[in-house]
């Protein structure tokens, strides 16, 4: 057998700016002159407030400054990293990879860059390949890094009711880094990256979209936005996600009880809590960072990681679940052993 990856760092970046959801309110009455209800955003959502980047700042900055953060926690040089994974839903440029930016903002010079791309399960998707890659030799030291500058996806010309449907998602949005060192290490120690499970229900898509930027729509400024049908996408999250827990605990050979830290994508508190009571899990034990994040997409489980690592809760030997949904639809749960 190969060895195993295990994660040996883990780190997250938030920018300065911080805006409420009164905020959010406001600047959309500014922008189309429609009244969200005061307070609505915090109620249905459980947001008080979320991070925009500057002006300044683009998906590599930080992303380069999380994976910076968990390359200092993991005692590793950017020299070290033969793999390099950026994996977001955003991104600096078409053309080429991001991941070929950050690898100069890093100088992790001998590495092997690429970028994957599936919504808010890219990291998972990232932490996948970057896992096969060790266990198969082919890698030794791996960043899956995300940055996510999704402030610029959100639709401030709401101004209506029913445009308030499909555009209440976007305001959820908040922007963010994180990222998180694998190494190889040997079978024997018990610990790293167990067995996943992903599944995508493909006929889903239309659930969330960004149209522009690809070849249906090029670079459409109508089509350039975050559209999400909320009550759908909750629907699919709570009928596929407790199923596919019941299905890696049991892979694991884990019970419920033996699970000591969830972190999971998060879109609202109230979907949180809802998935941990039909997955039978304590809340606490689950990563909060909804609240004061927001909607940071495909950098809400590292964050969630790295804020475990602040909290003390990354103790060798802990039993960990990523639990993941996105756009697509797809779905993705892994375990790990810290």
């Amino acid at each position: 057998m190969g060895a195993k990856a295990q994660i040996v760092g883990v780190g997250h970046h938030l920018p300065e700016t911080v805006v409420t959801s009164a905020e959010v309110e406001e600047r959309v009455y500014e922008r189309a002159h429609f009244q969200i209800p005061r307070g609505l955003v915090a109620k249905l959502t459980g947001i008080r407030e979320r991070r925009y980047r500057s002006e300044d700042e683009q998906c590599s900055d930080l992303a380069a400054k999380a994976s910076r953060h968990a390359l200092e926690r993991a005692e590793i040089d950017p020299a070290e990293i033969d793999l390099l994974i950026f994996a977001s839903c955003t991104q600096d440029l078409a053309e080429p990879a991001t991941a070929n930016i950050l690898q100069e903002k890093l100088g992790a010079n001998r590495s092997q860059v690429f970028d994957i791309k599936n919504a808010c399960n890219s990291f998972l998707n990232g932490l996948d390949v970057a896992e096969s890659l060790i266990s198969t030799g082919k890698a030794k030291t791996a960043l899956v890094a995300v940055g996510e500058t999704l402030s610029l996806a959100i639709d401030w010309n709401i101004d209506s009711a029913d445009r308030l449907r499909t555009g209440m998602a976007g305001l959820t949005l908040g922007d963010a880094g994180a990222a998180a060192v694998l190494k190889s290490s040997p079978n024997g120690n018990g610990r790293g990256i167990l067995k996943g499970v992903f599944k995508t229900y493909g006929d889903q898509w239309r659930l969330a979209t960004v149209l522009g930027g690809g070849s249906l729509y090029k670079s459409s400024e109508e089509h350039s936005y975050f559209v999400g049908h909320s009550h759908s996408l909750r629907q699919q999250a709570l009928k596929h996600i407790p199923g596919m827990v019941d299905q890696v605990l049991e892979d694991a050979g884990w019970t419920r009880d033996e699970v000591d830290v969830v972190t999971c994508h998060q879109v609202s508190m109230d979907l949180v809590n809802a998935i941990a009571k039909r997955c039978d899990i304590p809340i606490e034990k689950c990563m909060i960072s909804i609240r004061d994040c927001g909607n940071t997409a495909a950098a809400s489980i590292p964050i969630g990681l790295s804020r475990a690592w602040d909290e003390g809760r990354l103790k060798p030997g802990a039993k960990i679940l990523l639990v993941g949904a996105a756009a697509g639809f797809s779905v993705g749960v892994v375990p790990l052993v810290w």
